[in-house]
């Protein structure tokens, strides 16, 4: 229910997508760290909504595709372009920021999901054109590999002697908002969940981590090779899937046996030390929202040169590995403790209830927050928590007397209020329709207004009433 009226948050007109999305296999069948590249495969179960359905379009950046087939047989043309590779190329005469930033949010928009447009059109051959009159599933399998990725995928080879996982090398996915398409075909959208099935071979040395429950392990012949079986069955959309490969030390909580963390080699100790508080966050927000975990298990992998502390995915967080610590280090415990908190709150709100649209985007990252914050009220006292909060709040103000007002949903304001002289001469009081188009600056504060506009609604409403909504 709370997921259906979070919808209805603003009126939702017929998608401009002739299909529906029902399911999604993502197989990585080799990973070369050395050369930093992956080869894979991607097969989308998709319902024709139309009968006139013809065309294709996915979100795919920085791959290479090889072969696209519907069904069995049927191999089908593509084009595949990316417009973001080539923004302002040809122009001589005007070349300034602002320029650039409407260039580059027209090239986003011409391949937006929520449009029903991306950078892979593939045409439907005549050959399987019953299949779309018969308003059957399509599967549409597509081949790709990636090599020496600019974004999305990280490869971490440290530069020493031995074998790779002797030397700790891993790889993780990473981005933020709608960054799936950095690293495989998909649909990029918050409004297209499905359920997935991924699977993912690697060396035998490697342990490959990914969302959703492990169904099996399966070794090739030689026992060289493993492939890792994933089965995600909550329908989640592209952005909130992720994938950790590497030579992790695997410890499952002593106190929730469905929680298993992952870290690199000859850190199982400050890992058991950082992570032993864990169970009681769970607990908390249970008990606070009345509700169990969404998820049948949860994972926490950390991994080096993260650019963020954690990225919440379904099931699963990729963390920094410098928030693990001895029991002897006192002020790395508050800090560590914050984040993995709000990386547990992030999966009640913003990966099982995620936004819809992108106007919504500060509900779920708002109502988050402020669930973490109680948490943080109770393991670390009143004050401390007052203190952060009115951290957050002087950083909210000081950007907002710099940049202007930031508003949190930008739905309300049509392109005729943007004509009118006042806001043309007040444009940074209106955000993009996308967050990877703005600064990540505007981003962070955000979220830390989004937290403080939902303590406002607490202020109204009455924790108790607050907390039943």
């Amino acid at each position: 229910m709370l997921a259906q009226n979070m919808k209805k948050v603003e009126k939702i007109s017929d998608s401009p997508r002739p299909f529906k999305l029902s399911h999604q296999v993502l197989c990585i069948t080799n990973i070369n760290f050395q050369r930093q590249a992956l080869i894979g495969f991607v097969e989308l179960h998709i319902i024709p909504q139309q009968n006139i359905l013809r065309r294709i379009k996915l979100n795919c950046k920085q791959c290479r595709i090889y072969r696209v087939l519907i069904g069995d047989s049927f191999e089908a043309e593509f084009v595949y372009n990316d417009p973001t590779l080539d923004i302002c190329q040809g122009e001589a005469k005007q070349r300034n920021l602002d320029f650039f930033s409407s260039c580059h949010l027209a090239a986003v928009n011409s391949v937006d999901s929520d449009n029903g447009n991306g950078e892979l059109n593939i045409r439907i051959p005549s050959e399987a054109s019953h299949l779309v009159n018969e308003g059957k599933v399509l599967r549409v399998n597509v081949e790709f590999s990636i090599e020496r990725p600019q974004g999305g995928v990280h490869f971490v080879v440290p530069n020493t002697e031995g074998t790779l996982a002797e030397r700790g090398a891993h790889m993780f996915t990473y981005g933020y908002e709608t960054s799936s398409r950095l690293w495989f075909p998909c649909i990029d959208s918050y409004s297209e969940p499905c359920t997935w099935n991924i699977e993912c071979t690697v060396d035998a040395c490697m342990v490959a981590v990914s969302s959703g429950d492990l169904l099996e392990t399966v070794y090739t012949s030689d026992m060289k090779r493993k492939t890792f079986h994933y089965y995600l069955s909550t329908p989640t959309c592209a952005p909130n899937i992720a994938l950790a490969v590497g030579p992790f030390e695997i410890v499952v909580d002593q106190h929730m046996h469905e929680v298993t963390h992952f870290c690199l080699p000859h850190l199982k100790g400050i890992l058991t030390n950082t992570t032993s508080f864990l169970h009681e966050a769970f607990e908390f927000f249970e008990e606070l929202l009345s509700s169990c975990y969404p998820y049948s298990c949860y994972k926490q992998v950390f991994v080096d040169e993260t650019y963020v502390d954690s990225a919440p995915y379904a099931t699963m967080t990729i963390l920094d590995t410098n928030l693990l610590h001895s029991r002897h280090i006192i002020d790395q415990t508050y800090i560590s403790r914050r984040v993995m908190a709000q990386a547990v709150a992030d999966q009640f709100f913003g990966c099982f209830i995620s936004m819809y649209s992108w106007s919504d985007v500060w509900l779920p990252k708002g109502i988050s927050a402020y669930l973490s914050n109680q948490y943080y009220k109770k393991a670390f006292g009143n004050n401390e928590y007052r203190y952060w909060l009115y951290k957050d709040l002087q950083e909210v103000i000081e950007y907002e007397q710099t940049n202007g007002g930031l508003v949190l949903d930008c739905s309300a304001y049509t392109s005729s209020s943007m004509s009118s002289n006042q806001n043309r001469e007040n444009s940074f009081y209106f955000p993009t329709k996308h967050l990877h188009t703005t600064s990540p600056k505007y981003n962070k504060i955000l979220q830390k207004k989004a937290h403080l506009v939902v303590r406002m609604l607490e202020d109204r409403l009455g924790r108790e009433l607050m907390l039943q909504v």
